[in-house]
């Protein structure tokens, strides 16, 4: 490689093949000479890195020499293929025509479009130069002309090959003989014509919510134009329909042309543009001119020269003849003092200005800005964007035009978009936003000179709006442009010290009042209370407030005190037979649900302990519970609104002691979104009874809230222990109730313990049994797992195949190791030796990234990152479910990785999660492996054998299918050669 001393040495291929496409490009574009690994140094500098920063600074990329992303991608775009020289130059030594009457002539013509369309696209190409200078244009059928036009192929007789489709689409030559003012298109590009001549207007209608959110094109033209479209696959519904619609017509064109023309290279674009060189213009630096060399559309209905292309042929043709000379667009300056903007907003650090069909970005660490097409980043987004917002929480970018909103994830445009802003509960009468910004949870809105006010987490707008602008947002008076929060820095850290003191001091006994935190006196103080919360959170110890304990003290939590070790409160009730009293009711839930929450939550500690539980109606009860808001009577305790302390208790005794308070601000739910009521109240009741707060992650009594399935036993053994110090076991019950023995495949409440793929086999875990299904085979096995591994465990809790073809099988704390039907000798290992803290005390999932090398290990609301290659734990971890895997919930039961996609189990739902847009693409329950049929050895056939020990009998299984019949035997033959 001549690159190997220019730039570090690639060490895969596709960084070869990046260094293959950046040579190419400067030697075609920027004159780098094809020897030069004979110039490879130059006064101490590479000949290379000072072409790549030439190319860098033409088109407004961060100038560092090196073959980064963005260059690589600029590099990669379909565009012109005569070399650029600059900024808006004129060819080298101003060669142009010396008369001002030309002719044409087109030699042969592309059979993608009929002879009549090419004439037209050609000759309004020409009108676009003629307009703004003193030029005009002749055609000719036969003899010599002064630009002859040509559709060739690969090599072609000109010493500038194409090389196939979506690379070079067109080259000319500047004035001159011979082949001077010659235009070349590449006939293997797929060329479309203008709308003119066939009006392609696109009618997205949203189908039902039953069915698949498509989109059903309808495309109206006065020819059929399936053959054009029909070698594209997102054409491939097309339905060809003659109709006016009127008015839905011009709306639909004017929204959706583009995403049909974007498709292919518009004629007539590509042709203006090549007739600029054949008149002697090279090309612009300015991404607005028509002489940028790289290809974007523009609504050529409306078409008009920009200003920057009139300048440029009127320097070399003189003004037009017309009395009133043309004016066309220009592209927005950066510094124009005069400059507007559409709308802004921020994505993940950038910031975004949009103006017409252009944005800038604007990155922190750079110090160039870029400006860009709209629709070179979106070729579906419309130009004009009237407003824009970021949304942390789901890491989403919303944009609006009309009454439409799109959504961003990263670059990629969510499915299922554009939708209609009523969704946000908007009323008729609002058609468009001029402004939004999001902040603290709430998005607001202004339109005209009023705002509305959105909360993201309710997804709903919030009461008693809009409101006047004037009023809440001193000194705006008038309606509002665009709008964005900027994270100021030194704000934020004085908001990130008031949250920690409010949090230290009401759960970590921090005695500083006031703004006297960060007084050199109270550091030691500070720090030394930061480091004893993060000890007990099981974060790493610093002292300071980083990103992971910001984030711990912002989760929704209980308001009871830490007390940095688990701990019980003694004495507790000096009594067995306990009553409470529910003195209101939330609106939020039906009072039996609220009932049942209530009971269920005190049952959970009877249940192990021999507590007994009654209901009173009247009078004075051992545990009152009650829903209050903020400042509520002589509680000593405050809430703080959403999303903050959801509940308090106190521990036994006379006056307050066992009562229990609820956030009335929270939304309390008995399942789905908001907070589980029965959850908290287990948890509050467990102060209550005399508990404080536990720093296992697992237990019901850690302080932050956890999302867990109220269908199945909260308490860990943690909580039992806890319990059972205070007041003993139940000497008839067990501690843990025990459900059905022998789970079923259909079973619409189905959870599963782990699962993992093996080989081309998945397995899905439940108790002492597995499921497993083939690839290519639809039947379903139901085993024992001891009929596959004696000596593991039942009621695994996670499993995921490494990148060497073996099993990882964990419970507990510790693991297993498993290649082919054999669990290798020295196991099990603790979880311990892979790099996980003392704190952790089982793994709830784990899943192996193939394509990365990566497993991630999931801890209660924490994820882990493992290499495989080096077969260490990657630092910057753990981090929070919620934000590395944005829309799976807060914890994971089980996950497996199939075809490129990631499963995520939670209760009895499955998240179809792609890792490289980041993003949820759908959401099914967990049993739709099972098609849902029982398996052909069904569950129900366990519940008479399924304490059987196997000592190498074969038991006969039952097959339909005979591949899954051959798979037993083997099965059967391993398991007999296994136990010999």
């Amino acid at each position: 490689m001549q690159f190997s001393k220019a730039f570090p040495v690639p060490s895969t291929f596709q960084e070869e093949k990046s260094i293959h496409v950046v040579q190419s490009y400067l030697e075609h574009f920027y004159q780098l000479p094809r020897n030069s690994s004979k110039f490879e140094r130059k006064n101490g500098t590479s000949v290379i890195v000072e072409t790549l920063k030439e190319m860098q600074r033409f088109f407004g990329l961060n100038v560092t020499g090196k073959p980064n992303t963005e260059t690589l991608e600029m590099m990669q775009k379909p565009r012109c293929g005569v070399p650029d020289h600059g900024g808006f130059l004129l060819t080298p030594g101003n060669p142009k025509w010396k008369q001002t009457d030309l002719t044409y002539r087109i030699i042969n013509y592309t059979p993608q479009l009929s002879k009549a369309d090419v004439e037209a696209a050609i000759e309004k190409a020409f009108e676009v130069w003629s307009n703004a200078s003193q030029l005009t244009f002749t055609k000719v059928s036969q003899g010599e002309a002064d630009i002859n036009i040509a559709f060739a192929q690969r090599a072609h007789g000109d010493n500038s090959p194409f090389d196939g489709p979506n690379g070079i689409l067109a080259h000319a030559f500047q004035p001159g003989l011979g082949i001077g003012g010659d235009a070349h298109f590449d006939a293997e590009e797929t060329w479309t014509k203008t709308p003119e001549t066939a009006l392609l207007i696109i009618l997205c209608i949203q189908l039902l919510a039953s069915i698949s959110p498509s989109r059903l094109f309808v495309i109206i033209t006065p020819q059929n134009p399936l053959s054009r479209y029909s070698r594209h696959s997102k054409w491939k519904d097309i339905v060809i329909k003659k109709a006016n619609l009127g008015a839905w017509v011009e709306f639909y064109k004017a929204t959706y042309q583009q995403e049909v023309e974007h498709c292919d290279y518009n004629l007539f674009l590509v042709a203006a543009h090549e007739f600029g060189h054949s008149l002697g213009l090279s090309h612009s630096s300015d991404p607005g001119a028509l002489m940028y060399p790289n290809y974007a559309y523009s609504d050529t209905s409306t078409y008009s020269l920009p200003q920057d292309d009139i300048n440029g042929i009127q320097a070399l043709y003189g003004l037009s003849k017309n009395p009133i000379q043309p004016t066309g667009p220009s592209t927005p300056t950066t510094c124009d003092p005069r400059l507007t903007f559409d709308a802004i907003t921020t994505l993940r650090g950038e910031i975004f200005f949009f103006k017409d069909k252009y944005f800038w970005r604007r990155h922190p660490q750079l110090r160039t800005v870029e400006l860009n097409f709209i629709s070179l980043f979106w070729p579906k987004l419309p130009s004009g964007i009237q407003a824009a917002y970021e949304d942390y929480d789901r890491d989403l970018v919303f944009l609006f035009k009309g009454n439409q909103y799109w959504a961003l994830s990263g670059y990629d445009i969510q499915q299922g978009y554009p939708k209609d802003i009523s969704n946000y509960g908007f009323p008729s009468s609002v058609r468009a936003i001029d402004a939004a910004v999001s902040y603290s949870s709430k998005t607001y809105f202004f339109i005209n000179n009023q705002f509305w006010r959105y909360d993201n987490q309710r997804q709903s707008m919030d009461p008693d709006y809009p409101k006047s602008i004037a009023s809440t947002f001193q000194g705006i008076e008038s309606r509002i442009d665009a709008v964005f929060q900027q994270n100021n820095r030194k704000m934020e850290d004085e908001e990130n010290i008031r949250l920690a003191q409010a949090y230290l001091n009401q759960f970590y006994s921090l005695e500083i009042e006031g703004s006297h935190l960060v007084q050199s006196k109270n550091r030691s103080l500070i720090n030394g209370k930061i480091q004893e919360m993060q000890a007990f959170f099981g974060l790493t110890v610093t002292g300071k407030l980083d990103t992971n304990t910001l984030e711990i003290m912002k989760t929704p939590r209980c308001g009871v005190p830490d007390v940095g070790q688990y701990g019980y409160t003694l004495p507790g009730w000096r009594k067995y037979n306990l009553t409470y009293r529910i003195m209101n009711y939330t609106p939020d839930m039906a009072r039996a649900d609220v009932d049942e929450a209530i009971q269920k939550g005190l049952e959970v500690w009877s249940k192990v302990t021999p507590l007994i539980f009654s209901k009173i109606s009247k009078g004075i009860a051992d545990i009152m519970i009650a829903f209050r808001t903020r400042v509520h009577g002589r509680c000593p305790r405050h809430f703080d609104g959403p999303l903050g302390v959801l509940g308090h208790a106190f521990p036994p005794g006379l006056g307050l002691g066992g009562d229990t308070h609820f956030d009335e601000d929270e939304n309390w739910t008995k399942d789905g979104a908001g907070f589980n009521l029965f959850l908290v109240a287990a948890h509050e009741f467990g102060h209550s009874l005399g508990l404080s707060h536990s720093n296992d992650q697992t237990a019901l009594m850690f302080p932050n809230y956890v999302s867990l399935d109220p269908s199945k036993y909260p308490l860990s053994q943690d909580d039992i222990n806890g319990i059972q110090s205070i007041y003993g076991g139940q000497p008839k019950a067990p501690a843990k109730p025990k459900g059905s023995t022998v789970p079923h495949a259909c079973d619409p409440d189905l959870t599963f313990d782990a699962i993992t793929t093996f080989r081309r086999e998945v397995m899905f875990f439940k108790g002492r049994h597995l499921w497993r299904i083939y690839c290519d085979i639809t039947d379903v096995e139901f085993e024992l797992i001891s009929s596959f591994w004696p000596s593991l465990p039942a009621d695994i809790q996670a499993a995921y195949e490494n990148t060497k073809d073996k099993i990882l099988v964990f419970k507990d704390d510790n693991f297993w190791m498993i290649r082919g039907y054999a669990v290798l000798p020295d196991y099990p290992k603790s979880i311990y030796t892979l790099g996980f803290p003392r704190y952790v005390k089982k793994i709830d999932a784990a899943v192996c990234d193939h394509n990365t090398r990566k497993t991630y290990f999931f801890v209660g609301i924490w994820c882990w990152r493992y290499d495989e290659v080096t077969q260490t734990m990657e630092k910057g971890y753990p981090q929070r479910v919620v934000k590395y895997f944005p829309g799976i919930g807060l914890q994971v039961d089980a996950a497996f990785q199939h075809k490129g996609f990631f499963y995520f189990f939670r209760r009895s739902k499955q998240f179809e999660y792609d890792p490289k847009a980041k993003n949820i693409t759908r959401v099914i329950k967990t049993n739709s492996w099972f098609q849902c049929k029982e398996p052909l050895n069904s569950s129900s056939d366990f519940s008479t054998r399924e304490e059987e020990v196997y000592s190498g009998g074969v038991e006969m299984l039952y097959h339909k299918n005979l591949n899954v019949l051959i798979l037993s035997i083997v099965h059967a033959l391993k398991r007999i050669y296994r136990y010999r």
